[in-house]
């Protein structure tokens, strides 16, 4: 490899540092996520409705320590980020986990942090 060819080499190996990497795209459409779920009872709820199934709104409320407008408030903001889908059936408002619309964005952004370090290690090399 001439000296040029090295020059140019590391010009574009520079260049490609450089360039705003796609994790934080993606860490920044994730931050409504993470949001919703650093309150301690949403996680809660949303971890018993991943293990049980789905649950109407009384039910949640029973097993928590919460009181059932409580329950309800966190259950709306699940929703509103689209953890989970509410469904009625008659007075009954059944929750259930939506997982096929913030997963494959946690996928993606598994995979983007990966393919960032992996670029990164390679620059610093």
């Amino acid at each position: 490899m001439t000296l040029e060819q090295r020059s140019d080499s590391a010009a574009a190996g520079h260049e490609a540092c450089d360039q705003p990497i796609r994790s934080l795209e993606i860490l920044n459409q994730c931050v409504p996520l993470f949001e919703t779920l650093k309150d301690p009872n949403r996680q809660q709820l949303l971890v018993q409705l991943v293990c049980q199934g789905p649950q109407t709104v009384g039910e949640l409320a029973e097993s928590s320590a919460l009181s059932r407008t409580a329950v309800s408030h966190h259950i709306k903001l699940l929703e509103q980020a689209g953890f989970i889908e509410i469904s009625k059936d008659a007075t009954r408002r059944i929750c259930s986990v939506r997982a096929d619309r913030w997963l494959p964005l946690l996928d993606e952004l598994s995979s983007a942090l990966k393919a960032d370090l992996a670029a990164a290690e390679q620059c610093r090399a």
